[in-house]
């Protein structure tokens, strides 16, 4: 092998030892990143399972502190049930002497027992009422006869049932000596409970004579208990555990009180738990008792007190197990926390879902923390077990804590990296609303000031009510709250009508009253409205009187060239009426003179016509108002032009009233209207057909329509065939200056009327109205 060969393997060999050490490092790496992971989850649940096992410490802190034992545990609650028993009996039963001297009977006594004998005879009286709607016979009868048999029955009942003064003693005493010896029964059940009781009003001892209070209040290291009873019904209690009287208001029984769960919603504590007593409380009667209960130092077995002590001995075992578990997970999350903090290094999954989240809105993260408080108290269970102890340290809580661990972790680690490369407020939510809020405000538009009315009136509207709640000024409050609410409608309100005037001041410049001009007035976008159309209103005026200027002005160019035409064309005629007097040769000259004489003359009628229509148009028209019949100047056309219907072949069919229609008008300009109608109909009508004129009368108007069938196809706008040199016949190929139906229009309009053309098919339609 030479040196080339030998370099060329060590080289290969080389780069195999680097490939190697490569994947060695990396699976080095891979294997401390997996370590890191599993380290990362052991401290997850570390970390739940002492948060959980450290609430059910707190929780279960009764079972072990001796003041609690006998206030919040289920010994308090047999305690309890044993005072009210006790108190019932001091009470109202005092001693078996007591209940069988019908002098000790009360007016309780009393109302008691009445209320108990009506509650028999009502369910003596239903069940036999029951009976008889089952029996067939009954129901046969009529309303009345049931009515009757069920009256009597009741009253019977009611008779059985009301007793005499002496029964009603007797009553009272036999119901007051049973239930007496059922108390006593019930309060001699708990063997590990005493009692005395002392009547001042009555100088009596209830449950024994001459006992030292003081002694056994000594000698009673365990519990004991002292209440008084006042002519108010008031209750004065207190409680000795051990000799020493229960602090209530210490700081260890503050922090319980506040943050126990057991204490807020499972401990019995014994001045607020209700016993149901079956005897009525009455405030009227007096009493003045003192009762003293206590617990003897050596427990006996045989009663609920005893058990509950038991399970109590239980409980306080499961509560040193928790604390067990708590102090070993917590130990274990420091040495976890230790080695995080000791190998600080970033992993990529959890710093992708960092940098893929940090981008959202604050708003978002928020949430986040919302939705894991709320799975935290619809996840997180209580359990109890058969002692009633808490328990938190179970699988779903673990799973459900986990997941809220999981979720603040992240959501603490994100807004870290947003704080450090500020971006905490980064396309921000409620910024952008309130910049897009105060945009709307600052422009002064009708949102803005109706979000500011409301808010003012939300606001104000709410300040009344605490301030009215507060210092208990109901009827003040309702009166300034009516009169708010006036000033609002009446602000609104004000804004409507101005809308309303802008919204009519739109509507005359719709329909032309561009003189009319909207009142421009207050702040913000309801005045810019109102200016914005005034300026519409304005440029539209000024466009009209442009359009009516040249209008005018083309008038006058026509009426002027029209005139200019006229003298002209008048020597061109007289020249050739002289030319025609001459005896021109050859013979063809004579045509053309001819010829020259025909379109002269139809020169002539189209300037006298272009002259007539612009006059109309313009209004120079002047017209001589008298008081004419309009059917017989509509006749008047028609037989003057009866020779040309004859020839066009038109069968004419007038349809006029017979009484004479009067109106006031231009009869010489009214005949050129009819003149210019009927020439119309001749010209363009087809042969041998009808054509029909009615006149009639409508209101205070008289109308005048013309039909004809036309010789040509109608393809014209009806709209625009009243314009000047607008024509029906599109090839121009018939005579006619294309202003007969212009100034027909011009001189019905002078008039004070109407005039439209309609047509159907090839059916032609002129109308006339005239006042």
């Amino acid at each position: 092998m030479d040196i080339k060969s030998k370099n060329i393997n060590d080289g290969e060999e080389n780069k195999l030892d680097i490939k190697k050490e490569k994947s060695n490092t990396r699976k080095l790496f891979n294997k401390k990143e997996n370590i890191q992971y599993i380290i990362y989850i052991l401290t997850v649940i570390t970390l739940v399972t002492t948060i959980l096992s450290g609430l059910e410490v707190k929780d279960n802190l009764g079972y072990v502190i001796p003041d609690r034992v006998y206030t919040q545990t289920e010994v308090a609650e047999n305690i309890q049930n044993y005072t009210n028993l006790v108190e019932d009996y001091s009470l109202y039963y005092k001693s078996s002497k007591y209940t069988k001297d019908k002098e000790n009977i009360t007016k309780n006594d009393i109302e008691i027992c009445k209320s108990e004998l009506q509650s028999k005879a009502d369910a003596e009286y239903e069940e036999y009422r029951n009976s008889k709607y089952n029996d067939d016979s009954f129901n046969n009868l009529t309303y009345e006869q049931q009515e009757k048999i069920l009256n009597e029955e009741r009253e019977k009942i009611n008779e059985k049932y009301t007793l005499s003064d002496e029964e009603m003693t007797e009553y009272i005493l036999n119901r007051k000596s049973n239930s007496a010896s059922d108390l006593n029964n019930k309060i001699k059940s708990y063997v590990n409970l005493n009692f005395i009781a002392y009547d001042k009003l009555n100088d009596l001892w209830i449950g024994g004579e001459n006992i030292d209070v003081d002694s056994i209040k000594k000698d009673s290291s365990r519990y004991f208990k002292e209440i008084n009873i006042d002519y108010n019904g008031n209750i004065i209690e207190k409680i000795y555990v051990n000799g020493k009287e229960i602090d209530r208001n210490n700081a260890l029984s503050r922090f319980i009180d506040k943050y126990s769960y057991g204490s807020r919603y499972f401990g019995y504590n014994s001045t607020e738990y209700n016993y149901n007593s079956e005897v009525n409380y009455n405030n009227q009667e007096k009493h003045n008792v003192a009762i003293y209960i206590w617990m003897p130092k050596e427990l006996q077995s045989g009663d609920v007190v005893y058990e509950s002590f038991i399970n109590v001995q239980k409980n306080v075992s499961s509560f040193y197990l928790s604390c067990i578990v708590f102090v070993v997970f917590f130990v274990l999350l420091i040495l976890c926390i230790l080695y995080l903090a000791k190998y600080n290094k970033r992993l990529s999954l959890i710093e992708n879902v960092v940098n893929r989240f940090k981008v959202y809105p604050i708003e978002y993260k928020i949430g986040g923390a919302i939705l894991a408080w709320i799975i935290w108290h619809m996840g997180i269970r209580i359990y109890y077990n058969s002692n009633n102890y808490i328990r938190r340290l179970n699988l779903s809580s673990i799973i459900w804590a986990t997941v809220v661990v999981v979720i603040y972790y992240f959501l603490i680690r994100i807004i870290i990296a947003n704080y450090n490369e500020g971006t905490l407020f980064k396309n921000n939510i409620t910024i952008k609303a309130w910049n897009y809020l105060s945009d709307v405000m600052n422009r002064g538009s009708i949102i803005r000031t109706f979000l500011i009315m409301t808010a003012l009136y939300i606001l104000s509207g709410l300040v009344l009510l605490f301030l009215s709640a507060w210092l208990w000024i109901w009827p003040i409050g309702i009166v300034v709250g009516i009169i708010l609410t006036i000033i609002y409608i009446i602000m609104l309100i004000k804004d409507l009508v101005y809308l309303d005037k802008i919204m009519v001041g739109a509507k005359a410049a719709v329909e032309g009253k561009l003189n009319y001009k909207i009142e421009e007035k207050g702040r913000g976008h309801l005045r810019e409205l109102a200016h914005d159309i005034n300026n519409i209103k304005e440029g539209l005026r000024k466009s009209v009187e442009n359009e009516m200027k040249s209008e005018n002005m083309k008038t006058e160019l026509i009426t002027n060239v029209s005139h200019d035409l006229k003298t002209p064309l008048t020597s061109i005629i007289n020249y050739i009426d002289l030319l025609k007097r001459e005896n021109i040769e050859p013979e063809n000259a004579r045509d053309y003179v001819s010829i020259l004489d025909k379109k002269s003359q139809r020169l002539k009628v189209l300037i006298e016509d272009l002259f007539e229509a612009s006059k109309a148009a313009s209004g120079a028209m002047e017209l001589n108002i008298a008081r004419i019949d309009i059917g017989q100047l509509l006749k008047q056309a028609l037989g003057e032009n009866d020779e040309r219907f004859k020839d066009s072949k038109l069968e004419v069919k007038l349809n006029v009233p017979d009484d004479k229609v009067f109106i006031n008008g231009d009869g010489k300009r009214l005949y050129r209207v009819f003149e210019n109608l009927l020439s119309n109909i001749v010209k363009y009508s087809l042969s041998n057909t009808r054509v029909y004129i009615d006149m009639f009368k409508e209101n205070d108007e008289v109308i005048i329509v013309m039909k004809n069938i036309s010789a040509y196809e109608l393809s014209f706008d009806t709209n625009e065939i009243t314009n000047r040199f607008k024509r029906g016949d599109a090839s121009r190929s018939t005579e006619g200056s294309g202003l007969g139906l212009a100034i027909a229009k011009s001189i019905v309009e002078l008039h004070n009327g109407s005039f439209k053309i309609e047509a159907d098919g090839d059916l032609f339609k002129s109308i006339i109205k005239l006042k």
